[in-house]
C-alpha cells in the first residue's frame, strides 16, 4: 500500500488466546528481519509499527469471519416437532419462518454473519472464566444456519469462526475464574478448544430460544411480565399520607368515621429492622424498610404511634442472599442458585401479610397489633400498618441475653405454645394456603444436600477460631444422616412455626395502664413462617438466648413446659418422649440450614451474638450427645 508493507504473521499458541505473545512474539521477529535486511543496501527501512489493524485485533470484519483468529467452532443440533412445540412453545414451520425474517434482515443491515444474540453467553462466559472482554467483538462473529427437514424437523447449526479463548495464561489464573473453568472441566492445557465447544454449544441454545420467544411473541411479553419495559411506580415515603393511614384506622376498626388530621414521621433509635429487610435494602433502590409515624387522629387529643414496614420481593432478598453467596465461594454459589427458590425465601413478601392478618385471639394476643396489611402488585408494594412497639421489656436484645429471666423464659414458651395451637397437627389444611411455599420435609431437604455442605465448609473456612475441623465433621455426620432422622420429623405432628424464633425478633410487654401487669410475648417478623415440629422455635430460641454457662436441668424445664403448655391448649395427650425426641431433631435441623446461613452473613455484617450463640449451640449439642447416650439412643 503505497511505500508500506503490510505483513501478516500466523502463529499457533496452544491453550493461550495468545495476544500479548504474539506481540512480543512479532516484535522480536521485526527485529530479526531489520537485521537481517541489511545485507540488502539498495532497500532500507524507515520504520516499523506492530499492528496496524490489519489483524483484526478486538474488531468486527469480513476477514474475521472468513479466516477466523482463535479457534473456529461449529454446533449442531436437530430439533423434532415434538421438542418444537413442548419445550420452545413453536412449530418447526414458525421457527423457520422467523429465521428467514431474520436473514432478510441481516442482509438489509450488512451484518457480517447472521446470528440473534450471541454476544450475551460470550460476554457472560469471557468474564466468568477469564478471557480478554475485549475480544467479545470479534469473537461473537457467527453464523447461524436451519433447514426445516422432510420429517418437519429443524436442522440447526452455529459457526464461530474466531472465537479468542485459552484455558491457561492471562485472567484464567485468577482465583474465582479458574474455579469456574475448573467448574465445566475446562482449566489447564489441552482444554482451550474444549471451552469453544461449551461456548458454541450455549450460543447455539440462546439463539434457538431467543428466536423461539420472538416467533411465539413470548420475547416482548416476558420483558413486560419482568418489568424491563414497564416503569413501575414504586412505593414513595409521600404515598404514607392521611389518606393511607385513614385506610388503615378505617380496616382495623371496620368504622368509616375515623379520620387522620395530621402524619408526623418519627425518628426513633431502633426499628427492629429485619435480617432480612435490613440486608436487601441495601441491594435494591426503592422504598423498602422500616417508617415510624405519628397520627393525630380527629377528635382524640393522644397520638397513634405506628410503624410501618415495605418488605421487599421475594425475588430481591432472593438475590441478595446470592449476591453474598457468590462473594463467599463460587461453589457455595453455584450450589445457593440451583436451589435458591426452594429454602424458604420464596414468598417471603406475602407470607408475613398473610400471618399477620389472622384475627385468632391465640395469635392476636402475642404478636404486634397490625392495623393494615396491603399489598398492590402493580407497584410491587407489600405493606405492614403496626403497632410502634414502645416501652416494651428485651428489645432487640439479640446481642446480649443477661436480662432475660426465668419469666421472660416461661413467657416466651406460653406465649408460642398459643400460637403453635392453632394449627397443630393440620398440616394438610396448611398446605392447601398459598403463602406456605416449600415447607421442610425429607425429599427436598435432602435433595438440598449439596447446598448444606457448602454452607458447612464455607464457615469452617471462614471462621476457624469458632468451627474447628471437628465441628465440621460433627456436621458432615449429622448431614449425611439427614434421610433416616428426617423422615422421624415427617412422622411427628406439625403447625405453623415462626421459624425465626430469637431475640432479634421478640419482646416483651406488660399489661395494664401502669405497665405493671402481667407479661405477655409480643413477636414479629414472621416473613419466614413455615410448618414444621413446634419444638423447632423452642430450639431456636435457647440456642440465641441461653448464656453459655446454662443448666441443662434448665432446659429440660423450658421443653416440658412447652409440651404440658401445648398440651393443654390443644386438650389431647402429647408422648413426652416423642416431644423430647423431637426437641433433639430439631436441634440438628438448626445445625444444618439455619445457624450456617446466619454464620454466611456474619461475613458481611458483623453480628455480635455470633460467638456467644455458637458457644452455647455446641454445649447443647454435646449435652445431646451425653444424653442421649445414657438413655440408649441412637
Amino acid at each position: 500500500m503505497g511505500r508500506t508493507v503490510h505483513v501478516q504473521f500466523a502463529y499457533e499458541t496452544g491453550d493461550a488466546a495468545g495476544q500479548n505473545m504474539t506481540t512480543t512474539c512479532t516484535w522480536q521477529a521485526c527485529q530479526w528481519i531489520i537485521a537481517k535486511m541489511q545485507h540488502f543496501p539498495g532497500i532500507e527501512f524507515e520504520n516499523f509499527m506492530v499492528e496496524a489493524n490489519l489483524s483484526n485485533d478486538k474488531k468486527v470484519t469480513y476477514n474475521s469471519f472468513l479466516k477466523g483468529r482463535g479457534v473456529r467452532v461449529l454446533a449442531e443440533c436437530l430439533l423434532t416437532d415434538e421438542v418444537c412445540q413442548r419445550v420452545l412453545k413453536v412449530t418447526p414451520k414458525q421457527l423457520f419462518t422467523a429465521y428467514n425474517q431474520f436473514i432478510g434482515g441481516s442482509i438489509a443491515s450488512g451484518m457480517v454473519g447472521m446470528n440473534i444474540n450471541i454476544a450475551n453467553v460470550i460476554a457472560a462466559i469471557f468474564t466468568a472464566t477469564g478471557q480478554d472482554i475485549a475480544c467479545v467483538h470479534e469473537s461473537a462473529i457467527g453464523h447461524l444456519y436451519l433447514e426445516l427437514t422432510d420429517n418437519n424437523e429443524i436442522y440447526a447449526t452455529l459457526r464461530l469462526p474466531s472465537l479468542v479463548v485459552g484455558s491457561v495464561g492471562g485472567g484464567t489464573s485468577l482465583a474465582q475464574q479458574k474455579e469456574c473453568l475448573e467448574l465445566i472441566g475446562c482449566a489447564g492445557p489441552g482444554c482451550s478448544h474444549k471451552l469453544a465447544e461449551v461456548i458454541a454449544g450455549f450460543c447455539l441454545a440462546l439463539d434457538l430460544s431467543t428466536l423461539s420467544a420472538i416467533a411465539s411473541d413470548q420475547f416482548a411479553r416476558a420483558h413486560e411480565k419482568l418489568g424491563r419495559n414497564r416503569p413501575v411506580e414504586w412505593l414513595k415515603l409521600g404515598d404514607l399520607n392521611t389518606e393511607f393511614f385513614t385506610r388503615a384506622m378505617h380496616s382495623y376498626y371496620e368504622r368509616s368515621n375515623i379520620a387522620i388530621d395530621d402524619v408526623q414521621p418519627l425518628k426513633i433509635q431502633s426499628t427492629g429492622s429485619s435480617i432480612i429487610t435490613e440486608l436487601t435494602s441495601h441491594k435494591i433502590n426503592k422504598l423498602v424498610g422500616h417508617f415510624p409515624f405519628s397520627l393525630k387522629l380527629a377528635g382524640i387529643e393522644e397520638p397513634k404511634k405506628v410503624m410501618v414496614k415495605v418488605k421487599p420481593l421475594d425475588d430481591e432478598v432472593i438475590l441478595m442472599l446470592n449476591s453474598m453467596a457468590s462473594m463467599c465461594d463460587p461453589r457455595l454459589a453455584h450450589a445457593y442458585n440451583e436451589f435458591k427458590n426452594s429454602i424458604g425465601f420464596k414468598g417471603c413478601h406475602k407470607r408475613e401479610l398473610a400471618v399477620m392478618s389472622q384475627t385468632d385471639p391465640r395469635f392476636v394476643n402475642n404478636a404486634p397489633t397490625t392495623y393494615m396489611a396491603w399489598q398492590d402488585d402493580s407497584r410491587e408494594a407489600y405493606v405492614l400498618v403496626q403497632e410502634l412497639m414502645e416501652n416494651m421489656e428485651l428489645m432487640d436484645s439479640a446481642d446480649d441475653t443477661s436480662g432475660w429471666t426465668q419469666e421472660h423464659f416461661q413467657v416466651a414458651i406460653r406465649g408460642i405454645a398459643e400460637v403453635h395451637s392453632i394449627w397443630y397437627g393440620k398440616e394438610d389444611e396448611l398446605a392447601q394456603k398459598e403463602w406456605i411455599m416449600d415447607a421442610p420435609n425429607m425429599e427436598n431437604m435432602v435433595a438440598k444436600t449439596r447446598l448444606w455442605e457448602m454452607l458447612g465448609a464455607h464457615a469452617q473456612e471462614e471462621f476457624p477460631e469458632w468451627i474447628s475441623e471437628q465441628d465440621l465433621n460433627r456436621y458432615r455426620d449429622r448431614l449425611y444422616g439427614m434421610k433416616d432422622w428426617y423422615q422421624e420429623i415427617d412422622a411427628m405432628p406439625k403447625t405453623l412455626i415462626h421459624n425465626d424464633f430469637n431475640p432479634r425478633n421478640i419482646a416483651f410487654k406488660r399489661a395494664g395502664q401502669d405497665g405493671k401487669g402481667p407479661l405477655r410475648l409480643c413477636a414479629y417478623d414472621w416473613e419466614l413462617a413455615t410448618v414444621h415440629l413446634p419444638q423447632h422455635d423452642l430450639a431456636e430460641l435457647l440456642v440465641f438466648t441461653l448464656q453459655p454457662d446454662f443448666k441443662q436441668s434448665d432446659v429440660e424445664k423450658f421443653i416440658e413446659l412447652h409440651r404440658i403448655e401445648l398440651e393443654s391448649l390443644i386438650g389431647k395427650s402429647i408422648d413426652a418422649k416423642q416431644w423430647r425426641r423431637g426437641f433433639t431433631l430439631c436441634l440438628w435441623d438448626l445445625v444444618v440450614n439455619r445457624v450456617q446461613m446466619y454464620v454466611m452473613a456474619h461475613t458481611f455484617r458483623h453480628y455480635a451474638f455470633m460467638a456467644r450463640i455458637l458457644t452455647t449451640f455446641r454445649k447443647l449439642l454435646d449435652n445431646e450427645l451425653i444424653r442421649m447416650q445414657q438413655a440408649g439412643e441412637e
